[in-house]
């Protein structure tokens, strides 16, 4: 009985540790490493700031794989919100509609429907009402 008390009492004490410790080494949300961003990418926790999440999309590697295969009302939910392309600025629109312009998976937005994460420069490509690529406008 005392061995398995000390057993227990070691377990939560190396969890806690670890649990400081990476908080420690990635304190910041828009961190990929952050624990909170990778829980709440893994649809594991909703407690993290959305606008800092979307941000820490942008150092992720596979950030196309948070999305893939969401409908328009799956975005919504996760991402507390979405812009439709006639909601978009002038300079998101103009990402949609420059032919070299392709996604994370190399799908191309023209003539597909396309909507915005948050206030954000993520582009989903949107067909047959699924995501199916991202892109992240930038420097157009």
């Amino acid at each position: 009985m005392k061995m398995a008390v000390i057993i227990v009492s070691a377990a939560a004490l190396l969890i806690v540790s670890i649990y400081g410790v990476w908080l420690g080494l990635y304190p910041e949300e828009y961190d990929p490493k952050n624990m909170h961003y990778v829980l709440w990418k893994h649809g594991l926790s909703e407690h993290i700031n959305l606008d800092d999440a979307v941000g820490g999309m942008t150092h992720d590697t596979w950030a196309v794989n948070i999305v893939k295969g969401m409908s328009k009302e799956q975005l919504n939910q996760r991402f507390g919100y979405i812009r439709t392309l006639d909601e978009a600025s002038p300079y998101l629109r103009l990402c949609y509609t420059l032919p070299d312009t392709v996604g994370e998976l190399g799908i191309s937005p023209q003539g597909k429907e396309a909507v915005f994460l948050r206030d954000s420069t993520w582009m989903v490509i949107l067909d047959g009402g699924k995501a199916v690529d991202l892109v992240l406008c930038k420097g157009y």
